[in-house]
């Protein structure tokens, strides 16, 4: 087989499994498709479709650039590793404690996150550091093979290692995590030192056990695609990381934590990535597949970042808290209203759209693998908007039947309505659900909508999207090339991105300017460390940044520091009040700005790449005109096109759709969609300028 520069993209969703191969000399997409996920063993998608590309293209791949959902997975569901969690005398409860905050607070019945290591796994350690890093318990050699012989009886699989501001002085947590690794090579340990050093006792701990408890079965599946992908002669592995950046297959199993939201990251890449190209610098990136749907925002070109988040937050759509990470990650919004996503009726008789999904197995009734209840993608192919070969799958056939007969049992008849019109309504309130989460992502963060485009994608983004732009008054909806496998083009896209911090409290002018380099030094120091285990150009970029506040205050604010010359702190200072006045509108002149943590982000492209050219065999026979089926039971023919037919500066005028590889875009009354010289299609009303 011949051997080129390719990249196959790897996407697993709950639904499918998006494959594309991506020729980095040319800059093309040669090939795209879907197959269905496993749940069961997520690998084995996509090694399948690893497979399928190399059987049928006789080409050989140079790398494999993966958004997994397997730590996700491990973590919701619970089935990860036995955890034991060894902490300073006196905090083994900051698990349980949490901040006492009730996610719900007039709940008599309250759900909160059951805790991944339980009490009697949870245990103390005779050692104490104070916050400026010197130590007030020393801890001794005795009591360290005391907790070694403790941790052992509790038969833990991973550790978390959380010692009392061990962010200031990590000697306590190196020298406990040698003595477990050496007493038990097979013990996965994790020092709260290393995948977070930062303040805030909770959230660190939080953060060291996820990070173990999601860390074998996340070590396990790694090395399980290195190794599969190595007998097929594919030496390289890259994993997408919750900040949307790259990492490396061993910095992967050793920080899975960093992968929670690995899969919805990709798409943001990819988004902010096709703005660039459109020249289109703020966007709204709606993502809905066939479990869950997600929406976020770029600003200015870049995806917006948080440096905290809560995952497996939502359970059966109530919030339990959830796990609360510290490390930066892509500002995401996401529910379960996905093309999977069940209809049902309430106790109140009142129809409800998710979040429970069909998933990939039995998946929706139209699937015709014994699921038996309605989805949204059912509702779909009652009303007319999907045809038996739309979703780019060659393993599926739609059964449109099946959908209909599961809309009628389940929904139309308890009802007492017509199957069209249980249809119509289960696809309204999917739409409804998906417009309050765009305005949770713009409007109730301070967004106006109207200011951005929507970027439809992911196998169901585009049938909503129109609905959802006009509903939320966003005026134009970009379809990008490949929708349904767009988060797979943004692993390709990615940049091998690394983000450390070190907490350093103090009042900034108390600093000095040597202070703050050394700390930054140490970072580089740490960041060498990945560097050295990842397989990128040399030419890394280093960015520093702060993280000030008022003193006494609780939240702060990041402003760049620049890493040639010396750090001027009054001109941070200034720096700072000015941003804190431009945010919140007021300064506050007579109180001490504060230093919280220093920031080092170290960046390298895996490959000099623009946007990709497409360039993939066409999606069937053109069509001409389709009968979709209206709330009252009547038909209306609406004209029907295949996107490879469209060229470009072509505009269509609604109700019409689009059926695209792996995705079907829908086109209502009183809108038009222009074909870009690039092949991006935009959609708008009609009369408004593009």
């Amino acid at each position: 087989m011949a051997r080129n520069d390719i990249a196959l993209g790897i996407d697993v969703g709950g639904t499918f499994t998006d494959v594309l191969a991506f020729d980095r000399t040319s800059g093309v997409i040669i090939s795209a498709f879907k197959v269905p996920s496993t749940p069961a063993n997520p690998a084995e998608g996509a090694m399948t479709g690893v497979d399928r590309f190399l059987s049928r293209s006789g080409q050989r791949a140079d790398a494999v650039f993966h958004g997994t959902t397997v730590g996700t997975n491990a973590l919701i569901t619970k089935n990860a590793a036995k955890t034991a969690l060894v902490t300073t005398k006196g905090f083994r409860d900051v698990l349980a404690l949490r901040r006492h905050a009730r996610p719900r607070l007039y709940d008599l019945s309250p759900r909160i996150s059951p805790d991944l290591a339980p009490r009697e796994r949870r245990i103390e350690v005779e050692e104490r550091m104070q916050p400026d890093g010197t130590a007030l318990v020393p801890l001794k050699a005795d009591e360290i093979a005391r907790i070694v012989q403790a941790v052992a009886a509790t038969g833990a699989e991973a550790v978390a290692v959380c010692f009392l501001h061990s962010y200031a002085n990590d000697t306590h947590e190196r020298a406990m995590g040698a003595a477990l690794q050496a007493a038990d090579p097979d013990l996965f340990v994790t020092l709260s030192s290393d995948v977070c050093r930062e303040f805030r006792e909770f959230e660190r701990t939080s953060t060291a056990a996820v990070n173990a408890f999601i860390g074998p079965p996340v070590q396990r599946y790694v090395d399980h695609m290195a190794d599969d992908l190595a007998e097929r002669e594919i030496p390289k592995l890259s994993i997408v990381k919750s900040n949307g950046g790259l990492t490396s297959a061993s910095n992967a199993r050793r920080y899975p934590v960093h992968l929670i939201e690995s899969g919805p990251a990709a798409g943001i890449i990819a988004c902010a990535a096709l703005g660039k190209a459109e020249g289109i610098d703020n966007l709204i990136a709606f993502d809905m597949g066939g479990t869950t749907a997600k929406a976020g925002v770029v600003i200015d070109g870049q995806p917006r970042l948080d440096t905290e988040f809560y995952a497996d937050r939502f359970v059966d759509g109530l919030d339990v808290g959830g796990y609360p990470i510290q490390s930066p990650v892509i500002d995401l919004i996401e529910i379960g209203a996905g093309g999977g996503s069940l209809a049902w009726i309430d106790a109140a008789g009142v129809i409800k759209v998710g979040p429970e999904s069909a998933g990939a197995d039995p998946g929706p009734a139209s699937y015709g693998r014994g699921g038996t209840r309605p989805t949204v993608t059912d509702a779909h192919v009652a009303v007319g908007h999907v045809a038996p070969d739309g979703f780019g799958s060659e393993d599926l056939d739609i059964d449109v039947e099946a959908a209909r007969e599961a809309i009628r049992r389940e929904i139309a008849e308890p009802m007492g309505w017509s199957i069209e019109r249980a249809a119509w309504g289960i696809l309204r309130l999917a739409t409804a659900n998906m417009a309050e989460m765009v305005r949770l992502a713009t409007l109730r963060r301070g967004l106006d909508p109207r200011d951005f485009a929507l970027v439809a994608f992911g196998g169901a983004g585009p049938l909503h999207a129109a609905d959802i732009a006009r509903e939320v008054g966003v005026a134009r909806v970009i379809v990008p090339p490949v929708p349904g496998l767009f988060s797979a083009i943004g692993t390709v896209l990615g940049e091998v991105r690394h983000d450390l911090v070190q907490t350093r409290l103090g009042r900034l002018l108390a600093l000095t300017r040597q202070d703050i380099e050394q700390e930054f030094k140490g970072l580089e120091a740490r960041a060498a460390q990945l560097i050295a285990e990842e397989d990128a150009a040399d030419d890394w970029q280093f960015e520093r940044s702060a993280d000030l506040r008022f003193e006494g205050q609780l939240f702060e604010l990041t402003l760049s520091v620049p890493r040639e010359g010396a750090v001027e702190l009054a001109a941070l200072e200034t720096a700072f009040r000015t941003r804190y006045r431009e945010t919140y509108g007021y300064d506050l002149p007579s109180h001490i700005v504060q230093l919280v943590n220093l920031r080092l982000t170290v960046t390298a492209a895996s490959a000099d790449l623009v946007w990709p050219e497409t360039k993939l065999n066409a999606t069937g026979e053109s069509v001409g005109t389709r009968m979709q089926v209206l709330e009252d039971g009547t038909n209306r023919e609406i004209s029907v096109v295949r996107r490879h037919d469209l060229t470009a500066g072509e505009e269509l005028t609604g109700p019409a759709i689009v059926e695209d590889f792996g995705a079907t875009i829908r086109i209502l009354s009183g809108q038009r969609l222009a074909v870009c010289d690039s092949g991006t299609l935009i959609l708008s009303e009609q009369g408004d300028s593009l």
